[in-house]
């Protein structure tokens, strides 16, 4: 196989920021960064270190944050990045506007992506962020090397710009002449983006899912942290269950944010009449992937929620690469052996508190 790119996959947050500090270390030319939550706490901190040191180096440090995800960004640590020559961009800031109505709808738009790039070769997408209490978390960070990730330059271009960036800053990495040479280094990557108000149609992650269930004829792999799937999501599984497809659905049986834990919970028994098979992980999983069969594989920041499929900015990665569905799959594998029965046990005879809060989130699910 002619691959002109390399890769790796990290399965933790914490070997995750460990290959991230060490590449942002290396870095000669630029480091450009997009990600939803980053904290100046212990580990936030480390970072801030590094980029300090870097843009006083005389490399260009970029980095675009949440203005919800990262709201615990203090402005100290604002003032000592742009200080040192950091440029720091806060995509939809929380400040209340003069016209409340259009500050509370554009509230919920947010931008959920986490892509590190560094020096145009190396570029880091899924769903890790950068806060201390998510040390111990496991998670999917795929991290690419080689000239498609001159793709992943243009689209943090095009979100700078959109950031309130200076067009003349990035002009480089909009160059018409790299996207024609993207077109020849691609090969079997596919990027997965949703910018809700540039988009013309569909939430590409909604049609991916979508395809990907369709099209599964042995097996479908979806890893999620928070689950609350689409009545066609529902139909598929259906659908893919009587062909014969074993749908795998792995999560956290107990969720960082309480009330996705029992959103998820509402749809459990329907997802399972349809054919689906749950594992429930004790640690904490906030990784989102696909594998289909042995031919089809996706990393991203998307969750399976209507918020996320169609308020949120996301990025994601999807390949036929044989091996690195192969090693995604392996991944898959390793946690639905750990996965503990006794959960879903638990699970089947739901206590009446459990029962009443599954009751009422039964209201509100369809709104998430």
């Amino acid at each position: 196989m002619n691959r002109q790119f390399s890769y790796k996959f990290y399965s933790s947050t914490n070997l995750a920021w460990q290959a991230m500090y060490e590449e942002v270390l290396g870095a000669i030319e630029s480091v450009y960064w997009e990600i939803y939550t980053f904290v100046d706490d212990q580990i936030g901190n480390k970072f801030i270190d590094l980029l300090c040191d870097k843009a006083r180096q005389g490399v260009d440090v970029k980095i675009i944050v949440d203005g919800l995800g990262s709201f615990n960004l203090s402005r100290l640590a604002m003032n000592r990045l742009k200080a040192s020559g950091v440029e720091v961009l806060i995509f939809n800031s929380m400040s209340p506007s003069l016209n409340f109505r259009q500050w509370w709808t554009g509230l919920w738009l947010r931008d959920h992506c986490k892509v590190l790039i560094v020096d145009g070769e190396t570029s880091f997408v899924g769903g890790v962020n950068v806060q201390s209490q998510m040390q111990n978390w496991d998670d999917i960070y795929l991290k690419l090397n080689g000239k498609v990730v001159r793709w992943f330059g243009r689209y943090f271009a095009r979100k700078y710009i959109i950031c309130g960036g200076q067009r003349s800053k990035v002009r480089h990495l909009l160059h018409p002449k790299l996207n024609q040479s993207l077109q020849e280094v691609k090969g079997n990557l596919k990027f997965l983006v949703n910018i809700p108000y540039l988009r013309k149609s569909s939430s590409p992650f909604r049609s991916f899912y979508h395809q990907a269930i369709a099209t599964a004829k042995n097996s479908f792999n979806l890893l999620t942290p928070y689950y609350a799937p689409d009545p066609k999501f529902l139909e598929l599984i259906y659908k893919a269950s009587r062909r014969g497809v074993k749908i795998n659905i792995i999560m956290p049986f107990k969720n960082d944010i309480k009330l996705m834990h029992y959103v998820a919970r509402a749809f459990y028994a329907i997802s399972k009449k349809a054919g689906a098979s749950f594992y429930f992980l004790s640690n904490f999983n906030h990784g989102k992937a696909v594998t289909v069969d042995d031919r089809l594989g996706m990393v991203g920041s998307a969750n399976l929620t209507k918020h996320s499929l169609f308020k949120n900015h996301e990025t994601g990665v999807s390949f036929t690469d044989e091996l690195m569905v192969r090693d995604l799959n392996s991944i898959l594998d390793k946690w639905k052996n750990q996965a503990d029965p006794l959960l879903e046990e638990d699970f089947r005879r739901p206590s009446w508190t459990n029962k009443f809060k599954t009751w009422w989130v039964e209201k509100i699910k369809n709104k998430i």
